[in-house]
């Protein structure tokens, strides 16, 4: 058991000095003349055990407490008390032998807590006191005048002390909560009752608008139903049409590569009849030699041309024959005109003397007409240059912009880069040094997983090992060999378990030392990792941006080649366009000088038909017209005709040119005919295969451009199958319907026109609905809770009284009988006893002490002498000290009071007891002092007290 081995002042009191009083668990006697400071002993305990009264302890404020100063010492700062308490046994929850609990007061008042020298509060103090069952203001601390309040006590406070005697306190404690828990339960109960009734009515006024919203809801269900349904069967639709043109496409591409293999297959031939032909020329070569060989290909090519020529022929005298139609057509216009004009102009004498001029003007009209027609066609020639020079140039822009681009990019990747000089093979050596690095963490992490398995299990066996010391110490027998349980047993078994549990520890504390290596391993490892990961990252980014450089590069280059040749294309543009304009720029006023004619050839032909009658103006411009038309075929007829004589002398050169050459090639041809029709063949089927080539590149052109139609389709199609997708994702998760879409949309169309009879529906009826069902089945499972809480409640106290009662009324028994058998041990007046006021309700009153002399008689313990008193007291007190131990007990001047007889009596009590319990008794009674194991003189000098100690 827990005991105070040791108390250490200064500045307390009387005791400036820092004085030790090292006690024993035994019993400890303090005397000393009157004055000298032994009470200041056991205020010292009270006060750092943590009383908050002051005037218990003879002071009249905090500040009291501290040393005022004396003639031989100066006043001191603060008060300082110090108690070690040996906690061999762990009664503390602390894994130390010893405790040590300061108390400091300083002048302003303030108090500090320390325990093992760290600063506490007091609530920490009187918790870590409270596990050994110690109390500042508990009944084992009795000083000085205080003896006597056992007896003068009240009987309901003599009561409450058996009650913490017997532990019950507990009981009042779980009692007091279920009271208040009751009292909460049934205010909890009220409220949810009247909220229960107001929710049942709100409920009731709910369901039938829930009803007509259920069925507008299931209304509405259906109809998305339907819809999803026709969206579906649409969409298997159009997943059937995307089937059968994939299938499609597949078989026409099957189809151009079996075409593609017939056309390899073709040109194949075709080059070994090349092959052959090449046999052949050179077989004729090495027998007719390069001039036939340059004959037949000039024989071949006059072929061509007269064959050319023959066409161009054809077409330009049947252009000629048009004309010549056309130009008698005009002629015959012309004539017909040219008569009636002059058979109106008789009519009219002053037309003939204006004819002249009106010719003259008309005929530099018509020249003037032709320079502006080359003047239009040179702007309009202009033009066209113009625009293709700009498209040029817009083109010759677009590349050096896309250049320009690439070069800033090349700029800004270079910038980016991490590392210039980054290779392939450096990112896999840190790649492969990163997965050695994980596979190390892996590694370490599974060593740590057993690490702490192993801490675990042992700290577990530990506390085993360490319950089952603390239970065997509490057996009375011992459960192996069956007879009574001694320190020796005890000892025995503590000697066998302490090295398992040592052995233990230092496998936790190896194990920890290891767990702290491999947590600064784990995370050296892990921040190398995470540094890989980074650099493995820019390495990467690198190598795709010196990719992405290098290609720009090549971008750049194949841009540069085109732009050269480009450059020199605008660059001949500008100069045609130049010799162009320099010839534009002398007929600019070409249409300032057309127009001026034309209006002097109309003032001309107005004034000559100022008294002409319409219709001669009218078969003028007619006339004009048709001259102009004819004008216009003479100059056709005469070019063409021209075109043909140069034709004809051509055709006639050529001609005669082919004759020649044919002779000269008969002569050839006998030598090498044979090997000339041969070769002919050959090409005759060249020309065959290249034909049916042509034909089956059309065709799969064809079938090309069928898989296109068919792609479109595709394209469409999958558009409306996302778009079906699409609006299907509104409907994820509803139960489709089977039949067909007609049927489907019936009954579509029948829902909507059901739901727009049945008009707007309160919605929010369902949802609030559901809320408030939830809500009241909540409240009323509340209530149903709440009421089971209350019965378990009202059961728990029940229970709680009766083992109250149980326990206390044992307990008093228990101790009754040795409170008599102490008293009996201290004084021959009589009996004592404890008697309960009230036998039925022991709660309901108090505990008397009766004393009961030999004749019987039956007196109030208050009516005995003051020594009496005190040994009902310390019979009282002891016999609860028997009862229930307490760790120590301080006794200051309790035998004031008593005689030389009574006080040998209490000595022998004291030793009795002592072996159960430490005692700190403050007295100057030589029998006392006769029964103590250690002695303390304090003596007083000038205001300062001093401490001998002497072991008996």
């Amino acid at each position: 058991m827990a005991y105070i081995k040791k108390l250490v002042m200064q500045g307390f009191k009387s005791f400036p000095k820092k004085t030790e009083l090292p006690f024993t668990p035994e019993i400890n006697v303090i005397l000393g003349p009157n004055g000298s400071g032994k009470s200041n002993v056991s205020d010292a305990l009270c006060f750092v055990l943590g009383r908050l009264s002051i005037k218990s302890m003879r002071a009249a404020k905090a500040k009291n407490l501290i040393f005022m100063g004396s003639k031989v010492a100066s006043p001191s700062k603060e008060a300082m008390v110090e108690i070690i308490i040996d906690n061999s046994d762990k009664a503390f929850s602390v894994n130390e032998e010893e405790i040590s609990i300061k108390r400091i007061v300083r002048r302003n008042g303030q108090s500090i807590y320390k325990i093992d020298d760290k600063t506490k509060t007091r609530q920490e103090v009187l918790a870590l006191l409270a596990q050994a069952g110690i109390d500042p203001y508990g009944f084992n601390i009795i000083l000085q005048g205080e003896i006597q309040n056992f007896v003068k006590m009240q009987p309901e406070e003599r009561r409450k002390v058996i009650e913490e005697v017997a532990g019950i306190s507990i009981y009042e404690t779980r009692k007091e909560k279920s009271l208040k828990e009751l009292d909460k339960t049934e205010g909890r109960l009220k409220e949810v009752m009247a909220i229960l009734r107001e929710r049942t009515a709100y409920l009731n006024n709910l369901e039938k608008e829930r009803r007509e919203a259920l069925r507008f809801k299931k209304l509405e269900e259906d109809s998305r139903r339907l819809k999803a349904s026709i969206i579906n069967s649409n969409l298997n639709v159009k997943e059937k049409e995307k089937k059968s043109i994939e299938e499609e496409i597949s078989k026409k591409e099957g189809e151009i590569k079996k075409v593609k293999l017939k056309i390899n297959n073709l040109k194949g031939a075709i080059k070994e009849f090349e092959l052959k032909i090449a046999e052949i020329n050179k077989k004729i070569k090495e027998s007719t030699g390069f001039e036939q060989e340059k004959l037949n290909n000039e024989i071949a090519n006059l072929r061509a041309d007269i064959a050319g020529l023959n066409v161009k022929l054809e077409n330009h005298e049947r252009k000629l024959n048009e004309i010549k139609n056309s130009k008698s057509e005009v002629e015959k216009n012309v004539r017909e005109l040219k008569l009636s004009i002059n058979e109106l102009k008789n009519e009219s004498p002053t037309i003939e003397r204006k004819e002249k001029e009106l010719a003259k003007k008309r005929k530099e009209l018509e020249e003037m007409e032709e320079k502006r027609k080359k003047f239009y066609m040179l702007k309009s020639e202009i033009k066209s240059l113009n625009e293709r020079i700009e498209d040029k140039k817009n083109i010759f822009l677009n590349y050096e912009n896309e250049s320009d681009f690439l070069i800033k990019q090349i700029k800004n990747l270079t910038l980016e880069l991490h590392d210039k000089k980054a290779k392939q093979g450096d990112l896999e050596n840190l790649e492969l040094s990163l997965e050695k690095n994980i596979d190390n963490l892996e590694v370490l992490k599974l060593r740590e997983q057993e690490l702490e398995k192993m801490i675990h299990t042992n700290e577990y066996e530990i506390e085993k090992q360490r319950k089952i010391l603390e239970k065997v110490s509490k057996f009375d027998v011992c459960p192996l060999c069956r007879s009574k349980m001694t320190k020796e047993h005890v000892s025995s078994i503590n000697s066998e378990i302490s090295p398992i549990i040592k052995k233990l520890e230092e496998e936790i504390a190896k194990g920890d030392k290891e767990l702290g290596d491999i947590s600064k391993k784990k995370e050296i490892l892990s921040k190398e990792i995470e540094s890989l990961k980074s650099e493995i990252t820019k390495k990467k980014s690198d190598m795709l941006k010196l990719i992405s450089i290098d290609d720009k590069k090549n971008q750049i280059k194949s841009l540069e080649e085109k732009i050269k040749p480009l450059k020199e294309e605008i660059e001949s543009l500008l100069k045609k366009k130049r010799a162009l304009e320099s010839s534009f720029d002398e007929s600019s006023n070409i249409d300032e000088k057309y127009e001026t004619l034309r209006l002097e050839v109309e003032e001309i032909s107005l004034r000559n038909k100022e008294n002409v009658d319409s219709e001669i103006s009218f078969k003028q411009r007619e006339f004009d017209r048709a001259e102009i038309s004819l004008k216009q075929l003479l100059r056709d007829e005469r070019d063409i005709s021209e075109e043909i004589k140069e034709i004809k002398d051509s055709l006639d050169t050529k001609e005669k040119e082919l004759n020649k050459k044919k002779k000269q090639e008969e002569e050839l041809t006998q030598k090498s005919q044979k090997l000339i029709i041969q070769r002919d063949s050959h090409q005759g089927k060249i020309r065959d295969v290249e034909v049916e080539i042509s034909q089956k590149q059309n065709y799969i052109y064809n079938l090309e451009q069928g898989i296109n139609n068919y792609r479109i389709d595709m394209a469409r199609v999958k558009a409306e199958i996302e778009n079906l997708e699409g609006e299907m994702g509104e409907f994820k998760g509803i139960e489709l319907m089977k039949g067909s879409v007609e049927l489907l949309s019936d009954r579509l169309r029948k829902t909507q026109e059901t739901l727009l009879r049945i008009g707007s529906v309160n919605m929010r009826a369902l949802e609030v609905y559901d809320d408030v069902k939830e809500e009241y089945d909540k409240i009323n499972e509340k209530v149903e809770i709440i009421s089971k809480e209350k019965e378990k409640i009202l059961k728990v106290i029940s229970e709680i009284d009766i083992r109250k009662k149980k326990t206390f009324v044992k307990t008093l028994q228990e101790l009754n009988e040795i409170f008599s058998k102490n008293f009996y041990q201290l004084s021959s007046k009589g009996q004592v006893s404890l008697e309960l006021e009230n036998r039925k309700h022991p709660f309901e009153g108090g505990v008397n002490i009766v004393v009961k002399t030999g004749h019987g008689k039956r007196f109030d313990v208050r009516s005995l002498s003051g020594g009496e008193q005190t040994l009902v007291a310390l019979s009282l007190i002891f016999a609860i000290q028997e009862l229930k131990p307490y760790c120590f007990y301080i006794l200051d001047e309790i035998d004031a009071a008593l005689d030389k007889r009574n006080s040998e009596r209490l000595g022998n009590l004291l030793r009795k007891y002592m072996q159960k319990g430490q005692y700190i008794v403050i007295s100057h009674n030589d029998e006392i002092i006769s029964n103590a194991s250690t002695l303390f003189g304090v003596s007083m000098h000038e205001g300062v007290s001093k401490v001998v100690s002497l072991k008996v």
